[in-house]
């Protein structure tokens, strides 16, 4: 999978030794505070990372708020949906089957992605966020690949998000770098055991330092994995046994995706960050359609729950013998 530097962050901050709150108190209006929640939003992080990193500098900013009230830190795990797990032992049986694609040496595996995510911005004593919409093509093959993104017209989702941005004198959400394509490493096969106990092993080991939210971030990985290309049929199908797996993981059922197309779909709620996590697959190919997140009651961007915050649709996948070429 491509380390984006968000994940690097997410991991800095899963690390962190526990703070007491009375090393928290006045914090949050520092000059220091301020300066650092500024820096961690303005830092540019690509892909779906963004919004995860988003939240993380979020809750840190609750956190600094609730200092000298005590730390929320609720939520619960509870088991995992028995029909979500019948049906992802299926897919996991389908994608055993199913052909990789695999990229010769000249060829690229070429991916067409749309997706809309939720960016926050801060600075100048003030936040507010909107909706990005992004077409992103990407090409990967044994010696590199390339990934272009062009942003579409944003939105806002609540007008306290509009009044901020035209208080801060409406500055654009993207620059021209936003379309300048990036050079991707070559394909290397993916790292993951193919053993369902070992890969669940696995995930549950690298998602331990998040605490609370360890089976979440293993739905999360699951996710990330699903979306890779040169992921192996057998990986892929360990990957939706894990699925099977974890507790809390429900089953949503028929849904169409924004390209109507049918699938299915799986959803985890994270009960840390009042966000829900959908995976929709193709029962008959167990390719990964599409991902969605939704807010729950109590986010800390203060939506309506079931508030769209990012939609990732996967609309083609196919081999092309050239870079830059499609099919």
């Amino acid at each position: 999978m491509i380390r984006s530097q968000a994940e690097g962050l997410d991991e800095l901050v899963a690390t962190l030794a526990p703070v007491r709150d009375e090393e928290l108190r006045g914090s949050v209006d520092s000059a220091h505070g301020r300066e650092l929640l500024a820096e961690i939003f303005a830092t540019p992080v690509p892909l779906r990372r963004r919004r995860r990193a988003v939240l993380v500098a979020i809750a840190a900013l609750a956190a600094l708020t609730a200092a000298g009230a005590g730390l929320l830190v609720g939520g619960s795990h509870g088991t995992g949906n028995a029909s979500a797990a019948t049906v992802l032992k299926k897919v996991a049986s389908v994608a055993r089957v199913q052909r990789t694609l695999v990229a010769q040496p000249g060829q690229f595996v070429y991916t067409k992605t749309e997706y809309t995510a939720l960016d926050t911005y801060v600075g100048n004593g003030t936040s507010y966020s909107a909706m990005i919409p992004w077409s992103r093509e990407s090409w990967v093959g044994p010696t590199g690949g390339r990934m272009r993104q062009i942003p579409g017209q944003s939105h806002f989702i609540s007008e306290r998000d509009r009044n901020a941005w035209i208080a801060a004198g409406r500055p654009p959400f993207t620059g021209p770098a936003a379309k300048a394509p990036e050079a991707l490493s070559p394909a290397k096969p993916l790292d993951l055991p193919t053993d369902t106990d070992a890969l669940y092993a696995r995930l549950k080991s690298d998602a331990a330092g998040y605490g609370p939210r360890l089976y979440d971030e293993m739905f999360v990985y699951v996710g990330d994995a699903l979306r890779e290309t040169n992921a192996s049929p057998a990986q892929r199908a360990a990957l939706y046994a894990v699925a099977a797996k974890i507790p809390g993981v429900e089953l949503v059922g028929p849904v169409t995706d924004s390209a109507g197309r049918r699938g299915l779909a799986v959803a985890k709620d994270d009960h840390v960050n009042h966000i829900r996590s959908t995976l929709v697959f193709d029962p008959d190919t167990s390719m990964l359609l599409a991902e969605e997140e939704d807010t729950l009651a109590g986010n800390s961007f203060g939506y309506p729950a079931r508030t769209r915050i990012e939609t990732m649709t996967y609309l083609q996948t196919a081999i092309v013998d050239s870079l830059g070429a499609r099919p």
